[in-house]
């Protein structure tokens, strides 16, 4: 069995960071090892943590994830990064994969499509439906 995916998930809206991190945390195969407000914030804990996956929202204060993420990548070479985001336009994904994101995944997607998708980004298989989807209704 592959160990867990070590993710940061960075947003301001602490409704939507908490959320996330229990969806995640309720997944078997991914524990979350930090959480930031803000892109300087996830900054500092992405160089602390040496995660797995990064979650960046866009739109954030101090520093927005774009702006974050070139040093995201350079502290954490390693990681996936997934900017997560409300906005859907298209020069959006097409600036965050330049400046190195592996995915766009827009706020509105459903839970399991979620946690899908991020598997997928993490070249993970999807997780048996017993084991993650029945007890979530």
């Amino acid at each position: 069995m592959q160990d867990a995916v070590r993710v940061v998930v960075a947003d301001d809206a602490d409704g939507v960071r908490d959320l996330v991190c229990l969806l995640l945390d309720m997944e078997p195969d991914f524990v979350v090892v930090g959480q930031a407000r803000d892109g300087a914030e996830a900054i500092e804990i992405v160089s602390c943590t040496e995660p797995d996956l990064v979650l960046l929202d866009v739109a954030m204060p101090v520093m927005d994830g774009l702006a974050a993420l070139p040093m995201i990548r350079r502290r954490a070479p390693q990681a996936r990064v997934v900017i997560f985001t409300g906005f859907s336009e298209q020069a959006l994904g097409e600036q965050a994969s330049a400046l190195g994101a592996h995915a766009l995944i827009e706020k509105g997607l459903a839970v399991d499509s979620l946690v899908d998708r991020l598997r997928e980004v993490c070249g993970r298989a999807p997780a048996p439906v017993a084991a993650s989807r029945s007890t979530r209704r």
